[in-house]
C-alpha cells in the first residue's frame, strides 16, 4: 500500500512537470475599424499626378489653371487680355454686310479732356460715338491669258514695236537663248495677253538686241499684237534691278507689258521697262 502511495505520488509530479513544460498558445483574433489605411495620403508628384516630374520643362499641374468665366476680369495676368470686357469693342460675327462679315457691338468711348478753367481740378467727360467700319478694300482678280491656241504659222505668239527706237521684233515662247535670238522671249510663267505680259531679250552680240529700252522715257509707247487684236501701252518705269528681282514679273489686274535685257559690263543687274496699256 505504502509503495502504491509513493508510485501514485511520483505520477502525480510528473504529470505536472510535463504540463509546466509545454507553451500555451493565444486565441487567434481579427480587428476591423472604419479608419482609412492611408492616414497619410502620398505626396509623391508621380502619384499625384500619374507621371514623372519634368524638371525645367512643363508638368501637368502647368495646364492646370483654373476656367475664367467670361466677362470676369481676373486678378491675375492669366486670362486678362482675352477675357475682360472692354467697352464699345465687342463685335460679332454677321452673315452678310459689315466688311469681313464683321459688325459693331456698341458705341465706342472717348474719353476728352474738360476744357474749363481746370488746373488741377480739370476732369475728363465721355463722349460716346458712332463706331465706324474700315472701307473694305476693293479686289480684283488678277488677269491671265494662256498662251495655248496663240502660235502664228510660224511659231511666234506675238509682236513688239517701239516707235521712238524702231524696234520691230516677235515673240516667241519661252525665256530662251533659242528664243532671244529670234527677236523677243516670252517669260513662260507670265501671262500671253491680258494682265502683265513679260519678255526678255538680247542687249548686245545678237541680231535681235533690245539694248536701247534704256533710253525710253515715261509716256513712250509700246505696242503688242496677237491674234487677239492690238493693244498700246504707255511706258511708266525705266530703271536697273537687280538679276534676283522678280517681283515685276507678278500678275496684275490691269494690262501691262514688262521687258527686260541686260546691262553691258554689268551681269549682276537688269534693265526694266513697264509700259502699261493707254487709256
Amino acid at each position: 500500500m505504502k509503495h502504491i502511495k509513493m508510485f501514485a505520488g511520483l505520477m502525480l509530479s510528473a504529470v505536472a512537470a510535463l504540463c509546466m513544460s509545454v507553451p500555451a498558445f493565444a486565441s487567434d483574433y481579427s480587428f476591423t475599424t472604419d479608419a482609412p489605411q492611408d492616414y497619410y495620403k502620398s505626396t509623391s508628384y508621380e502619384d499625384v499626378y500619374g507621371s514623372q516630374y519634368n524638371y525645367g520643362g512643363r508638368n501637368v499641374v502647368d495646364y492646370q489653371v483654373p476656367e475664367l468665366e467670361y466677362g470676369v476680369q481676373s486678378t491675375t495676368m492669366t486670362g486678362v487680355m482675352e477675357r475682360t470686357m472692354l467697352p464699345g469693342l465687342q463685335q460679332t460675327v454677321a452673315t452678310g454686310g459689315g466688311g469681313y462679315g464683321v459688325a459693331g457691338g456698341g458705341p465706342i468711348t472717348v474719353l476728352t479732356e474738360a476744357t474749363g478753367t481746370g488746373g488741377s481740378g480739370s476732369t475728363s467727360t465721355t463722349t460716346p460715338t458712332t463706331p465706324t467700319l474700315p472701307t473694305t478694300p476693293s479686289y480684283q482678280q488678277p488677269a491671265y491669258t494662256s498662251v495655248e491656241g496663240m502660235a502664228y504659222k510660224d511659231g511666234s505668239i506675238g509682236t513688239v514695236k517701239i516707235p521712238s527706237l524702231k524696234i520691230n521684233m516677235k515673240v516667241w515662247e519661252g525665256e530662251t537663248d533659242a528664243s532671244m535670238k529670234k527677236g523677243l522671249g516670252h517669260y513662260s510663267s507670265t501671262s500671253a495677253w491680258d494682265g502683265n505680259v513679260a519678255m526678255c531679250g538680247h542687249n548686245r552680240g545678237s541680231k535681235y538686241v533690245i539694248g536701247s529700252i534704256k533710253d525710253l522715257e515715261q509716256g513712250d509707247t509700246i505696242t503688242y499684237t496677237t491674234i487677239y487684236g492690238t493693244r498700246t501701252y504707255q511706258v511708266t518705269t525705266v530703271k536697273v534691278i537687280s538679276n534676283t528681282d522678280w517681283s515685276y514679273l507678278q500678275s496684275t489686274a490691269d494690262n501691262r507689258i514688262t521687258l527686260t535685257t541686260c546691262l553691258a559690263d554689268h551681269p549682276e543687274s537688269r534693265v526694266l521697262v513697264q509700259a502699261v496699256e493707254k487709256k
